[in-house]
């Protein structure tokens, strides 16, 4: 009885929606026949157009070509240029960039020849300005950036001239586009907040929610929540107070993503939920569809995997909806077969006033025998649904034993999982307790500061520090690979380096550096593989106050007297590698007040920045120049947020290190 009762309703959309297109086109086509004039035929067809272009773009096409014909004929301005754009546009929504930008220029070309109008015709000026617009738009899919914001900003200059406001906001929500695709969020917003401003002065209060709903993705894609949540709160109020209903489901699911990247999955839940409901009573099947999807995600991250399921079954039920499908593809077939009839009746319309009125006869006795028709197709496609909806559940049934059965393997990897991520933070605890303690390097050099960020868990930079008699010695060095591997390695160097100060009494920096790179040699580089590190090793004798260095790869940077000086280093590893030359002893010519720096390459190779560049380390020095006159700690705090704000979004691809000292 239920199945019949679905016959029944979508018989009935599909009747109501039919029988409102055609009172609509027929109320058309009959002030089509009944014009004089060519140039009320071009204005009926473009509207026309209009009512086609939504649902039948084939029949929107072939209106819009028979408005051009007679525009031409008629030798219509206007008509042309509309018919043009309306071309383009049924291009564009198909994908067909080439020929829609041709549309779009042959319609502005034809505005543009009429210098006296496009001058003193408003009307002129905002085809004119919508022509921009439209030009733009294909640049911008074509991601030709600068050719869509230059034709943006004319659109804006013309329309600032007439007062066009809507189609200044539009612009620049395009331009506002243009800039998030490459991450200049903050001049997205400068232009978001310019549309919110003139539909605030125009009261488009629905156009406001919009436009707060995309200043809110801005700042969410910079996470910066907080504003990002303020932005959809403030969409939330006002789309629910104009009952705009899409707004207010986009918000709440925004709302829902800005909480599940905190990681804060309870609010994510309810927000995801409150726009679910909107989608549901709204038949937003698309919002519904990403609702649900992040929804199961959430559940999942709680590992409430029962909910989990549950909503995904939901999502991919809406998602592979067969009914959704076949009814689309039916109402699709009816409505080309009833378009293509009245399609010929509009050709003919051009010929005879006694062949329009034998082809309006004809068309609505076919229009009879095409309604009929698909109504027998759409039962037998349903009957078929019936069946296909039988094997589907039959096929769920196999298919929720297997989602068991990944359920289960899911916890089993997760066990696993937590036990890998144990032992590599065992593995920290002990590598932390190798690297030099604060309190040690604070009595032996009291103005210091650390920067230290590693890329993984553990770390293969590391930095190290003895004292043996009246000599520290402080080494900060990269080990071949990062993570796991680069940690093994960290610690090895760490026990070669004690061995030869500590056990072997070894003193100048050049020779520890000389020893540990043979007991690498000798304990790990088997096959010519090239492991060991970069580093700087300095000695300070604390009585002479006499500095001395040596130095892999990696330079040392002293700030005297506001100037960067690059100290010398060797341009070979502590390890293999294409010199086997003895490292060299360096001096450090150092006054009270100077800066030492000492740094890995994590820093400068990071990308990031709006073009995701490498960071450089002659900007890293200007930096350290720059922030030398501040405290310590300053300097560090500077460090480490220049370096978040620089990586953004991007993966950190190295580990960091870096250690200032205050002479």
């Amino acid at each position: 009885m239920k199945s019949f009762k679905k016959i029944a309703l979508i018989i009935l959309l599909i009747s109501t929606q039919l029988l409102a297109q055609k009172n609509s086109s027929d109320s058309m086509w009959n002030r089509f026949s009944k014009s004089n004039s060519d140039t009320q035929k071009v204005n009926t067809l473009n509207k026309l157009f209009q009512l086609y272009s939504v649902s039948n773009s084939d029949s929107a096409l072939k209106i819009a070509q028979m408005a051009l014909k007679l525009a031409y004929r008629s030798k219509y301005i206007l008509g042309k240029s509309a018919s043009y754009n309306n071309i383009g546009t049924i291009y564009y929504f198909n994908g067909n960039n080439t020929r829609a930008l041709t549309s779009y220029l042959a319609s502005l070309k034809i505005l543009e020849s009429e210098e006296d109008l496009a001058k003193t015709n408003v009307h002129y000026k905002i085809q004119i300005s919508s022509a921009y617009n439209n030009i733009g738009a294909i640049y911008q899919r074509q991601k030709l950036r600068s050719k869509a914001e230059y034709y943006f900003r004319k659109s804006i200059a013309l329309d600032s001239i007439i007062g066009n406001k809507s189609s200044m906001a539009h612009s620049y929500n395009n331009i506002g586009t243009l800039k998030e695709e490459v991450n200049k969020y903050d001049e997205a917003i400068a232009n978001y907040e310019w549309a919110l401003k003139l539909k605030k002065e125009m009261h488009d209060t629905m156009g406001i929610a919009s436009t707060l709903i995309n200043m809110g993705v801005v700042r969410m894609n910079q996470n910066k929540f907080i504003e990002a949540e303020k932005y959809y709160s403030l969409a939330l109020i006002m789309s629910q107070r104009q009952n705009d209903k899409a707004d207010e489901a986009l918000a709440l699911i925004n709302m829902g993503d800005n909480c599940y990247l905190q990681k804060d999955y309870n609010p994510s839940i309810k927000y995801y939920m409150l726009g679910i409901k909107v989608c549901e009573k709204q038949g937003y099947q698309q919002f519904l569809s990403y609702a649900l999807n992040s929804l199961s995600l959430s559940y999942y991250r709680l590992k409430d995997f029962k909910s989990a399921y549950e909503i995904n079954q939901k999502y991919i039920a809406i998602r592979d909806s067969m009914y959704s499908k076949e009814n689309s593809k039916v109402l699709s077939e009816m409505q080309t077969k009833y378009d293509s009839e009245a399609q010929a009746k509009e050709i003919k319309l051009l010929l005879s006033e006694k062949e329009i009125n034998d082809l309006e006869l004809n068309r609505k006795r076919i229009l009879i025998y095409v309604f009929i028709g698909g109504l027998l197709v759409l039962a037998i496609l349903v009957l078929g649904a019936i069946y296909a909806y039988r094997q589907k559940h039959k096929a769920n049934t196999t298919l929720a034993d297997k989602n068991e059965k990944i359920e289960l393997a899911y916890k089993i990897i997760e066990e696993k999982q937590k036990e890998i991520v144990d032992s590599i933070n065992y593995a920290k605890r002990i590598q932390y307790t190798l690297l030099a303690h604060a309190e040690f390097l604070k009595e032996n050099i009291p103005n210091n500061f650390v920067y230290f960020e590693p890329k993984d868990i553990v770390s293969g930079d590391f930095y190290w520090a003895t004292k043996k008699d009246n000599k520290f010695y402080l080494a900060v060095c990269d080990s071949t690979g990062h993570g796991v591997p680069g940690a093994f390695m960290s610690l090895l160097s760490i026990g070669f380096l004690s061995e030869a100060i500590n056990e072997k009494g070894i003193e100048k920096p050049n020779d520890v550096f000389n020893y540990v790179r043979q007991r690498l040699i000798d304990n790990i580089s088997k096959e010519d593989q090239k492991d060991g590190f970069d580093g700087i090793l300095i000695c300070i004798d604390q009585k002479t106050k006499h500095i001395t260095y040596s130095a892999a790869n990696n330079k040392p940077i002293l700030i005297q007297e506001e100037q960067i000086k690059e100290l010398e280093s060797d341009r070979m590893p502590v390890g293999i590698g294409e010199r086997k030359d003895e490292f060299n002893l360096y001096t450090i010519k150092a006054k009270a007040g100077d800066a030492l720096y000492l740094y890995t390459d994590g820093y400068s190779d990071q990308f990031g920045g709006p073009n995701g560049k490498k960071y450089k380390s002659k900007t890293l020095n200007e930096l350290l120049l720059l922030q030398s006159k501040n405290s310590l700690e300053q300097q560090s705090k500077v460090l480490s947020e220049n370096f978040e704000n620089w990586r953004g979004n991007l993966e950190q691809v190295d580990d960091v290190c870096i250690i200032g000292i205050k002479l």
